[in-house]
């Protein structure tokens, strides 16, 4: 009973810490939302690296999370938390709370990733068409340019 208590509540502990997590996880995409708006994706490479190294640590718990689950599941003798008797465990429930809060984050930003993804696509379109705009414009430029007539060393006697 005592290991099943200790092993919920490091489990609590780290759902918090993975929370917080995604906590910067939606602020960090909420600012690539805003540079795609006002900077054409400026400060994008920087953020997608803070963003990655968000994704690592988050990564890293959930290890510790899936490890804890099945240790967990083992000391109740479970296949599925499903089977527990939340009356028995009562702190399962707010296991189960935290995890489908922390699911409802991740398809929060999942929406806004969608969002961000399809604007970085027009901006990169747009940036396509101005380079070829560009491009363009230098062919026409050097079609119009003289050729260079070399007239030294043509002498007339």
């Amino acid at each position: 009973m005592k290991k099943v208590s200790s092993t919920i509540i490091e489990l609590l502990s780290l759902l918090e810490k993975k929370r917080e997590l995604f906590d910067s996880i939606m602020k960090i995409t909420l600012d690539q939302k805003k540079d795609l708006e006002e900077n054409k994706g400026d400060k994008m490479e920087d953020l997608v690296g803070q963003k990655q190294t968000v994704i690592n640590s988050v990564d890293e718990i959930d290890r510790s999370f899936s490890e804890g689950l099945n240790l967990l599941k083992k000391h109740l003798n479970v296949q599925t938390l499903e089977e527990v008797d939340f009356t028995k465990y009562p702190e399962l429930r707010n296991l189960k709370l935290k995890v489908e809060e922390i699911m409802s984050m991740a398809q929060d930003i999942i929406l806004i990733e969608k969002s961000n993804r399809e604007k970085l696509v027009s901006v990169m379109n747009e940036m396509k068409r101005e380079i070829k705009q560009i491009n363009t414009g230098k062919r026409s430029i050097k079609a119009y340019e003289k050729a260079n007539i070399n007239n030294d060393g043509i002498y007339i006697d």
